[in-house]
């Protein structure tokens, strides 16, 4: 099972364009943030970064600056046309998320886009995450554990089953179908939501399998909470704001605190709208969801359903 980082490796002396892009990739393929499919995607977008800068004479990672980073996002396409929002903001989370794991492994750089900012995608309140900016928040959401960080990487992964806020804090060890080899949680609903079962993802499976085992070895038992440690009533108000808090600051490291569009339900619309791109028909998706309205379930995942011809 894959390891969540413990901690930051000490900086290192900056390594060539080449052999650095290749320690990346071979980290993306193990850590099992995402799927192969995504990794694939956001690491064409990173080869692509880093033969942009070797044409222009850039030596390693830690030597560009923002001006190159900008350059390459706003790049034109193969075929000359000016690029979409939608594909510089793909090629922003690329660089986010090759120059977060380059500081992982010890590269002693900082991230050229911090300062670069793009215009929302969507004039939704909260629009669906993408899979890259899924992938940038898992590697987020781990850094620091097993410290502060562990419950907003475990509220991470129960909030990618589809869960709202207010039910990830009342979730218990039980509440997971097999605490050793967890695939699905209980979700119990709120009163607007219907009670369902939550799949989790690959990733979050992992994340909360070590996390229950680690919880098991310091005498928990199956009423213990996954994701709450406050003393105000799981469920409630308070401890609701806790989970958005825990939501917002992975989004916030992450590099999406300036996105108008990206709120902590983003997370939760993601999972709906992964579910709906896999070919679920948007009656099945609103009940993942606990949603009662198929208009409020196609407002949560970017959807003009009676548009859709599905």
């Amino acid at each position: 099972m894959t390891q969540p980082s413990r901690s930051t490796p000490p900086r290192s002396a900056p390594l060539s364009l080449d052999v650095a892009l290749t320690a990346v990739l071979a980290s993306w393929h193990s850590e099992g943030l995402h799927s192969e499919q995504t990794v694939a995607r956001v690491g064409e977008t990173a080869a692509r970064f880093t033969a942009r800068l070797q044409a222009s004479g850039v030596a390693t990672f830690a030597d560009v600056t923002p001006a190159d980073a900008a350059g390459f996002i706003d790049a034109r396409t193969r075929a000359g046309a000016s690029p979409e929002l939608a594909t510089r903001h793909a090629r922003r989370t690329a660089v986010r998320m090759l120059y977060r794991t380059l500081r992982a492994l010890g590269q002693p750089v900082g991230d050229p886009t911090l300062d670069l900012r793009l215009p929302p995608r969507g004039l939704l309140a909260a629009r669906p995450l993408t899979d890259d900016e899924v992938m940038l928040c898992r590697a987020t959401a781990q850094l620091g554990w097993p410290t502060a960080a562990r419950l907003r990487a475990v509220v991470w992964a129960l909030g990618e089953s589809g869960a709202v806020t207010s039910e990830i804090t009342t979730l218990t060890v039980a509440d997971l179908d097999d605490p050793a080899a967890p695939t699905t949680v209980r979700l119990p609903g709120t009163a607007r939501h219907d009670p369902r079962s939550g799949d989790l993802s690959p990733w979050g499976a992992r994340l909360l399998a070590r996390h229950a085992a680690d919880l098991t070895s310091r005498g928990a038992t199956p009423a213990t909470p996954l994701a709450y440690a406050g003393a105000a009533p799981r469920g409630g108000a308070k401890a609701q704001a806790a989970a958005c808090n825990a939501i917002r600051t992975v989004l916030d490291r992450a590099g999406f605190g300036d996105d108008a569009d990206v709120r902590p339900a983003s997370l939760r619309n993601w999972a709906g709208r992964r579910l709906y791109d896999a070919g679920a028909p948007l009656e099945q998706v609103a009940r993942a969801l606990g949603h009662r309205s198929l208009d409020a379930c196609a407002e949560d995942i970017a959807l003009t359903w009676r548009e859709d011809t599905r």
